[in-house]
């Protein structure tokens, strides 16, 4: 229980100190008069009671000192934040969070504020821009409140942290043929993979010819290439270079994929061509062919072939062709949800189907699907495949 404790300054003034402890440490909070000390020790011994007591010399820590701190022992799942996650969250914290929160002390963080600084950032940045800085602020002062360094969390925006994004255009299978043709011929293979196999980028750019089971038509999904900078790359250890090899995005992401027949007839074409015949060496490689290809050339190759396509959107990503391939794949008939997440590698919501997966055999009645799909789609060239 708290308790009050009169006392007269060296300057002849009277004050009130307030004192209680938590976790066995002495608090001491003072006060002007009694009055004030009084309704504070009624405050103090009502959150002893609900179990909510903290000191408030905790709370002292800047928001820049303790992000850094949360941002280093983070774990998600049991697992430290990936390197393009930490990239992503630095992006937030020095572009929004820190010029507004930065030297604040956490306990002095109001909702108020909150509320302010998303309202300017959702003007000045974008909605989802505001909404993205949003919900990292709220999960580092959730840690706060769970640390005991702050009795409430300040972020109480009503679905502050929902992004309402625009749809990613959608393109044909003859498109992603086209796109196909249209890229450099060392990238042929990796356009087909994207948009009927619907790996991601850095699944894409972390396949090893161990990976490629010809002889069953399977590749098997086991890592990921990132590229960061900064303190994301010091943070992985990285100094001679900024692309880090991790394993997938979820436990997911862990997964076999069977590809169509013409799929697995590039790879194997791609691979006898142009890359080297160790088991771990990258599918698609930098010029030096020993290492994973950059993001960088693979964005400046891709421009290039959206430009030579006119039924190609000028704003079309590399990771658009993967949404191609999940609705080719949807409309299958008879395919199941669970079998186009296991195939895709996204985790369910509901954690009973996290760890089911489509049967082989199923995975590859949808391969054979897909090649169907490629066989039936009547085009023209649009452009002349290059050589290699």
């Amino acid at each position: 229980m708290a308790s009050i404790k009169k006392r007269t300054t060296a300057g002849g003034e009277t004050r009130y100190d307030v004192r209680w402890r938590v976790d066995g440490r002495a608090v001491v909070k003072t006060r002007h008069t009694w009055k004030e000390a009084d309704a504070y020790r009624k405050k103090v011994e009502g959150d002893e009671l609900a179990g909510v007591a903290i000191d408030p010399r905790a709370g002292d820590v800047t928001f820049i000192d303790y992000s850094e701190h949360w941002l280093d022992t983070r774990l998600v799942k049991g697992r430290p934040l990936s390197p393009m996650t930490r990239r992503g969250y630095d992006a937030l914290l020095r572009r929004h969070l820190e010029p507004t929160f930065g030297k604040a002390r956490l306990r002095r963080i109001s909702a108020d504020q909150v509320r302010k600084w998303y309202a300017e950032t959702t003007k000045s940045a974008s909605a989802d821009q505001a909404a993205k800085a949003y919900r990292l602020l709220r999960a580092i002062m959730s840690t706060a409140v769970e640390d005991d360094r702050i009795g409430r969390n300040p972020c109480r925006i009503r679905g502050g942290g929902i992004e309402r994004t625009e749809e990613r255009p959608m393109v044909s299978t003859a498109t992603v043929l086209d796109l196909a043709d249209a890229i450099d011929a060392k990238l042929r293979a990796l356009v087909l993979v994207a948009g009927f196999g619907g790996l991601r980028t850095g699944e894409l750019l972390g396949l090893q010819r161990q990976d490629v089971d010809e002889l069953h038509g399977v590749i098997h999904v086991r890592r990921q290439v990132h590229e960061v900078t900064g303190k994301a790359r010091r943070a992985a250890g990285e100094r001679s270079s900024s692309r880090v090899v991790t394993g997938p995005k979820s436990e997911a992401g862990l997964r076999d994929v069977a590809l169509p027949r013409t799929v697995m007839a590039a790879i194997a074409d791609h691979m006898a061509a142009h890359t080297r015949t160790e088991p771990d060496a990258p599918v698609f490689a930098s010029k030096r062919r020993d290492r994973p290809l950059r993001r960088a050339d693979l964005s400046t190759a891709w421009r290039a072939a959206v430009a030579k396509v006119d039924e190609a959107p000028a704003e079309l990503h590399i990771h658009d062709l993967r949404h191609h391939a999940a609705t080719t794949m949807a409309r299958m008939p008879g395919v199941t949800t669970k079998e186009l997440m296991a195939r895709i590698g996204h985790s369910s919501p509901r954690a009973a189907l996290i760890y089911q997966h489509a049967t082989e055999e199923r995975d590859r009645a949808v391969a054979d699907y897909l090649d169907e799909q490629i066989a039936s789609t009547n085009r023209t060239p649009k452009v002349a495949r290059l050589a290699k």
